[in-house]
């Protein structure tokens, strides 16, 4: 059953240019003709890197084996990170045993991705990848390994390219990558989408979510939770395997924290990991080796291995893989300086560069386009309807199509469908720091009179770096979102904020990747983009919006089986009622099932943070001395299910002394005091990153303060500055002529 879409979607906005999409790009060029989505698609909403990974390896073994039948076609691919040795495979020993492999193990198939890419290049399948390349300054952050997978994989792409191509001069562009640097700050903004289209014979199938083919994502079974991912499963079949006995949360990554792979160099110069006797690796020698890339995430929350990582991802069929497969193009395709691999150094200090990994992909210093898609067959039986959102930044070196004014369909999206639910609105989130979208929730709260509207939110216990800032951040916007809702010792009316917690492993921590927003029974969002700024206004985003209210609800019940093993799914909800009110029942079962001793949550401990203010004379001046004590998360299973006051575990630092400093003037009645006569004891002084850097913008920031000057000239300004919903319009509605004053750093 699909809702009504022109309730929950996008749609074009009545001055033409096919805005909110970007300038001249294949959606924009619907307007006239064609709805802002596609219809009769059939959609899979994976839960876990192992059913996501498992999936989208199938389907590249099933594009493979078409190719072998004759059957040629391409395959295209964008992510954040991929690990070249990340292994993807089911059916080897040192998956099923959870164990790495050694020197001894041979693959029955290579399904890392680096085989997998390999493979169907020796297939006859042409391979498109676009990787984030961080800038040489970014080693600095920790991006060095990063940085070298990447063009590793590069340039082994070249080398196969240049052996292909000896005895068949076409398959000379058989496979390109594209090192992107094409972004608005080259020194923190990134390439952030998470997608793959295959389109060889009859496999036409696309992927889009939270999962990269990177090391830690892939949470599989092990000897004690058994699971084997059915490709042919459909959503009802997950479901129902899902409600009987199969696990969710498995036995961690074998590729994780201490036994993240190491390559080791043999003597034939090759680079060792276990491979299939139907693959040629001629294009590994002479390829100097990446190097050993670190955790990502610290042990003493996640452990030092097998950690668990909570992620979410689609798989699409239908129209919308066209739709998925133009935006791959139109990426590709986008303004700035070209390179041709080989031409490394100087120039990763450079901002607005694309590097090939092929000459083959430049004609005359133009990209060159890739094929027009071709049409997809509506999905028979695909009950979905499916919007993509992005995020494109805007970037003064783009003087052409597309995106010539960016694109922010990803935070209009949002914004529409938060305004749009009544019942529930339930997130998992990596990055919960967006305050202009904590305000916006705060106000659809306040302002429901029938106090029917609840909001959930799933969030990681701890930062995956940078603890401080992030932790500080995650604060603001829940303070924020929670601002007068208070009705009790870490409760709040109608808003729940909880972390991914194991109920029996020590350490406990499980980290919450996933970017999901549920609306009402409606509306499934996922994607790359993170509640955050950087996720709305700077990096680039892709998120798939699906209309299914079957679905959605199908969704409810997996994701209740993962968080709530034990606990009955609340049957006697109807989710149907037209007088509505369920949300309000979901949202007390769900703080009820929270406690049981199985449950995989624990409330998030923000609030829970205490400070001293005391005078002290220093320097012949009386300053503030402030001792802050962060909230902590448990330190065994036994003390989850405790009130969080009793939580011994490792400590949140999330404040600044600045945050008190209107308590300190207080404190010591002295309005003039400022932030550096405030002394922190207790902590360390810990230094923090400018905001820029670490949630920065494309967009010119006071848009977080502002509403339109012109408001009482242009109907639908909220006028509600920093909320979401008015930076929404302000970037769309507000303007004249060609000036659009906040789309400007």
């Amino acid at each position: 059953m699909v809702a009504d879409p022109n309730k929950w979607f996008l749609n074009f906005l009545p001055d033409g240019e096919g805005r909110p999409w970007g300038d001249d790009t294949h959606m924009a060029k619907r307007m006239g003709n064609f709805k802002p989505w596609d219809e009769n698609c059939q959609v899979i909403p994976l839960i876990g890197g192992y059913e996501a990974m498992s999936a989208m390896r199938e389907s590249l073994e099933a594009a493979i084996a078409e190719a072998k039948n004759g059957k040629k076609g391409h395959v295209y691919i964008a992510d954040w990170r991929l690990n070249p040795l990340r292994d993807l495979s089911e059916d080897n020993p040192w998956n099923m045993q959870n164990r790495p492999w050694n020197e001894l193990d041979s693959a029955k198939r290579d399904q890392t991705a680096l085989g997998l890419i390999l493979r169907l290049m020796q297939a006859g399948i042409r391979v498109r990848i676009l990787l984030w390349m961080p800038m040489t300054a970014s080693i600095i952050a920790g991006h060095g390994p990063h940085m070298s997978d990447h063009v590793y994989i590069a340039d082994v792409v070249d080398k196969e390219c240049k052996r292909l191509s000896r005895n068949d001069p076409s398959a000379n562009d058989r496979g390109i990558v594209a090192l992107d640097m094409r972004v608005a700050s080259p020194i923190t903004s990134t390439h952030h989408q998470k997608m793959m289209v295959i389109r060889v014979g009859d496999v036409n199938v696309a992927y889009c979510g939270g999962v990269d083919l990177a090391f830690t994502r892939r949470d599989a079974p092990d000897a004690t939770h058994s699971y084997v991912y059915d490709p042919n499963a459909t959503l009802d079949d997950l479901l129902v395997l899902m409600e009987s006995n199969s696990p969710q949360f498995l036995g961690g990554d074998w590729q994780s924290g201490k036994n993240i792979p190491k390559v080791i160099d043999v003597k034939d110069r090759t680079h060792r990991w276990p491979k299939s006797p139907d693959t040629i690796y001629d294009a590994l020698r002479d390829v100097s080796m990446p190097s050993l890339s670190e955790p990502d995430l610290p042990k003493e929350v996640y452990g030092e291995d097998h950690q668990i990582w909570h992620d979410q991802h689609l798989g699409l069929q239908g129209p919308i893989v066209k739709t998925l497969e133009e935006q791959f193009c139109e990426r590709w395709q986008d303004a700035g300086n070209v390179y041709e691999s080989g031409f490394w150094g100087s120039l990763h200090n450079k901002n607005n560069q694309v590097i090939f990994s092929s000459k083959t992909a430049i004609k005359d210093g133009e990209i060159l386009r890739l094929d027009e898609p071709e049409e997809v067959d509506l999905k028979p039986g695909g009950s979905s309807l499916v919007q993509m959102w992005r995020t494109i930044p805007v970037r003064s070196e783009r003087k052409k199509p597309p995106f010539m004014r960016g694109e922010f369909t990803a935070m209009a999206g949002i914004a529409n469908a938060c305004s749009a639910a009544e019942e529930l609105i339930w997130i998992f989130d990596q990055y919960f720091f967006s305050r202009p979208l904590a305000r916006l929730l705060n106000h659809l709260i306040r302002s429901d009179m029938e106090k029917k509207l609840c909001v959930i939110l799933v969030l990681p216990p701890y930062a995956d770096d940078h603890p401080h800032e992030e932790h500080h951040a995650r604060k603001l916007a829940l303070n924020d979102l929670t601002a007068d809702l208070g009705i009790g010792f870490g409760e709040f009316e109608r808003v729940g904020v909880y972390n991914l917690w194991h109920p029996s492993r020590i350490p406990g921590g499980i980290y919450a990747h996933a970017k999901v927003q549920l609306y009402d029974r409606s509306l499934f969002v996922c994607g790359s983009a993170n509640l955050n700024r950087r996720s709305f206004t700077c990096d680039t985003e892709l998120d798939c919006a699906v209309l299914d209210e079957d679905l959605v609800l199908k969704h409810y019940r997996r994701l209740w089986r993962v968080l709530f093993p034990d606990v009955a799914w609340p049957g006697e909800i109807n989710f149907s009622d037209p007088n509505g009110g369920w949300g309000m029942q979901f949202f007390d079962a769900f703080e009820k099932a929270v406690k049981d001793q199985n449950s995989y949550l624990i409330p998030d401990p923000w609030w829970n943070a205490d400070k001293q203010i005391r005078p002290i004379i220093a320097d012949g001046k009386t300053r503030a001395a402030i001792d802050i004590r962060p909230p902590r998360l448990p330190a065994n299973p036994a003390e989850t299910r405790k009130n969080p006051t009793y939580w011994t575990g490792v400590a949140r630092e999330q404040d600044y002394e600045e945050d008190y400093l209107e308590g300190a003037r207080g404190a010591l009645n002295n309005p003039k005091l400022e932030k550096e006569d405030i002394w922190s004891l207790g902590k360390k002084n810990v230094a923090k990153m400018e905001d820029s850097l670490f949630e920065p913008s494309s967009l010119n920031t006071k848009i977080e303060s502002e509403i339109c000057p012109k408001s009482s000239n242009v109907s639908g300004d909220p006028e509600a500055p920093g909320r979401l919903d008015e930076i929404v319009f302000l970037i769309e509605k507000c303007g004249h002529g060609d000036k659009w004053p906040w789309r400007v750093p």
